[in-house]
């Protein structure tokens, strides 16, 4: 029974930390992306964000955060959400779902406790932003 069920591979799409200006605050902030680098669109998209861990000693858990968009094109990035800078120190994590080709898909993107600050931008072969991408 088990072995007739098919997970697909979640392939070229990723939730990646980036540093940006924003107009509004006239300064520098951090934004999560998703980058559809697929050579098809991705429809009906659902992320699902939240950040929980320990700070001295006592558990702390952000809101949940819901996201969703009707459709990302092939090639393309979507903005998911402006981050605050204190929720580095706890587990980053967001939970995708979408549908590709009248397919289901599902994946987990983590970033650790301390993983996301300015030391640890890369430049990203799929953008002219600088980033940080899941573990």
């Amino acid at each position: 029974m088990k072995k007739d069920i098919e997970i697909p591979l979640v392939k070229d799409i990723e939730i990646v930390i980036v540093k940006e200006f924003n107009t509004d605050f006239q300064q520098d902030a951090w934004y999560a992306y998703l980058f559809n680098n697929s050579n098809l669109p991705i429809e009906a998209v659902m992320i699902v964000s939240e950040a929980e861990g320990i700070i001295d000693g006592e558990r702390r858990k952000s809101s949940l955060f819901r996201h969703a968009f009707p459709l990302v094109s092939q090639n393309q990035s979507q903005k998911i959400e402006l981050l605050d800078e204190n929720i580095f120190q706890l587990t980053n994590t967001f939970m995708l779902s979408f549908f590709q080709n009248g397919k289901l898909f599902d994946k987990k993107y983590s970033f650790s406790a301390g993983s996301i600050g300015d030391e640890k931008l890369k430049d990203l072969s799929f953008t002219d932003k600088k980033g940080i991408t899941a573990q």
